[in-house]
């Protein structure tokens, strides 16, 4: 059985996290060690989780200390962990009981036929505060095709890879730490450094219940008309925000091995604009999200 490392990043979550440790506790693969990271939480959330640290030694909080947002929380779990294969889990989603199992699985799978840094990522079912189901599959719910991220060009501007959903192995990580300050994610980050190799594989199954409630980072839920109107203004501002730390993102992984077929790319000058035109212009025509992908292809043009 392999063992797996479990990187958990915490902030303020006493309303769910004790639901998704005892999800993990019941997991039919039990070979694996939670690394927990708290950012500085000022609820009870410390307290539940050194509740569980007593009861199972196979959990962890190595830090309560502010680290300043969920990447840089992320990156303090992560470089806790020492196994072959990792998985990344939120503080207030539910795990499938055979999630652990039957990743470990696909990504063994793989290795056998890969030498590459891997990355395996699933489907999601979304669920309510309550764990009530909304829709069994995020991407059917979202219109999105998963298999858009297994390109490279696609993750430079775009990702729904959801590291709550991954498993990934040590070259992976070995590659991808310590993380550049100026990310979009983590998961980003993860899926690009692995798509580079052609090491990034889509599971067709759901793995977790990814749980949407008010307080969620990166949510999933799928607005009307009328909530995409009124959310335009923000959005657009949030867009150019996330295209400089694409602009970052780009520039920190061609400095990385195993990344060279990133080199001839650039976020400046006519080679941003050849970009924009090739690989996002033709998803504003032919994709699903259509004003998302028109408003980034504006604010990849302006920044």
């Amino acid at each position: 059985m392999s063992h797996v490392d479990i990187a958990m990043a915490t902030y303020n979550g006493e309303a769910y996290i004790e639901e998704q440790i005892c999800s993990i506790i019941n997991q039919t693969h039990n070979d694996w060690t939670l690394y927990i990271s708290d950012d500085g939480s000022s609820d009870l959330t410390t307290s539940i989780i050194e509740k569980y640290v007593l009861l199972d030694a196979r959990i962890k909080l190595i830090n309560k200390s502010k680290q300043g947002g969920v990447v840089r929380n992320f990156n303090k779990a992560l470089e806790a962990t020492t196994a072959d294969y990792i998985m990344l889990s939120d503080q207030d989603d539910f795990w499938y009981e055979s999630k652990i199992e039957l990743l470990v699985n696909k990504i063994s799978e793989v290795e056998s036929q890969s030498n590459s840094a891997v990355l395996i990522f699933s489907d999601l079912e979304l669920v309510d505060e309550k764990l009530k189901t909304i829709s069994h599959s995020f991407y059917e719910a979202n219109r999105i095709n998963p298999l858009n991220n297994l390109d490279f060009n696609n993750l430079l501007w775009s990702s729904s890879v959801y590291g709550c959903s991954t498993i990934f192995n040590r070259k992976l990580l070995n590659k991808s730490l310590p993380f550049p300050s100026s990310l979009p994610m983590h998961d980003n980050w993860l899926a690009l450094n692995s798509a580079t190799e052609s090491g990034i594989y889509y599971y067709d199954i759901q793995t977790i219940k990814y749980r949407q409630h008010g307080r969620n980072v990166v949510g999933g839920g799928h607005k009307n008309i009328f909530g995409k109107i009124k959310n335009f203004k923000k959005s657009f501002i949030n867009i150019l925000i996330a295209t400089k730390k694409y602009k970052s993102m780009l520039e920190s992984a061609k400095k990385i091995k195993g990344n060279e077929c990133l080199l001839n790319i650039s976020f400046s000058g006519v080679k941003k604009i050849s970009f924009c035109f090739k690989k996002i212009f033709p998803k504003i025509i032919y994709g699903n999200k259509r004003i998302l992908t028109f408003c980034m292809f504006v604010g990849m043009l302006l920044k």
